[in-house]
């Protein structure tokens, strides 16, 4: 089964600060990934204005992983006293406890910086309580599923406290992507940017798409194309 959620159905919220584009809407009793899909709780992009503060807050504790798609970010944890700086292309992972607030600023006076933040309920483990901020070039995603994120971090991943592998890739005209789902998993998809063929479906920049009960995640580029991918568990109520 393939559920399609299309940008124009994400929640979208303009304010002095950002832009905000929900995957899933939280406040919206009738949507039905109201409370995400699976263990993947949250997805949204943002488009960070310059020089403006970006506050991120959660209702539960969450682990959050962070990808700079454009531009230079300082963020903030002041509950733990740590700070750094995020590049395009970098990955990085928190934890935030319930109604803490977290702060990342868009040093660029003139340029917007865009990022995509995913949330998952944290598993069992200890937590990295400095996070952890990972560079994976564009090379190093060329053409390939780039694994970003893993419970155990694998092939220099980030250790993620969660059942959940992060892919990200950049495919070419053409290029076909096959990724297997063992028995029992789950995965959603993410068009960062370009356009795939997925079966009989066409998703564009925005869209989403989310895996249950399929041998495998399949897609043909119809242009220069960025992914992300989630290879999630079993879905839970």
């Amino acid at each position: 089964m393939i559920t399609i959620r299309r940008s124009a159905e994400r929640r979208h919220i303009d304010t002095e600060n950002q832009k905000t584009w929900m995957t899933f809407d939280h406040e919206n009793q009738a949507d039905p990934l109201q409370n995400g899909f699976g263990a993947l709780k949250i997805f949204n992009e943002e488009i960070l204005k310059p020089g403006r503060t970006f506050v991120l807050q959660t209702q539960k504790d969450m682990v959050i992983v962070t990808y700079l798609h454009e531009g230079v970010m300082v963020f903030n944890r002041p509950q733990q006293g740590k700070s750094g700086l995020m590049r395009a292309g970098d990955f990085h992972l928190a934890e935030t406890q319930a109604g803490v607030k977290q702060f990342s600023l868009n040093v660029s006076p003139d340029d917007e910086a865009r990022l995509f933040q995913s949330g998952f309920a944290p598993g069992a483990g200890v937590a990295e309580p400095d996070g952890e901020n990972k560079r994976f070039t564009l090379a190093d995603r060329k053409g390939i599923l780039k694994l970003i994120a893993s419970p155990d971090g694998k092939d220099d991943s980030l250790k993620i406290r969660q059942d959940v592998e992060m892919y990200s890739t950049l495919i070419h005209k053409g290029n076909h992507m096959v990724h297997e789902l063992k028995p029992g998993r789950n995965a959603w998809l993410h068009v960062v940017k370009g356009k795939i063929d997925l079966a009989d479906l066409q998703l564009l920049v925005g869209d989403g798409a989310g895996f249950s009960v399929e041998i495998a995640v399949s897609f043909t580029a119809q242009e220069p194309t960025e992914i992300l991918l989630f290879n999630l568990p079993a879905l839970l109520n």
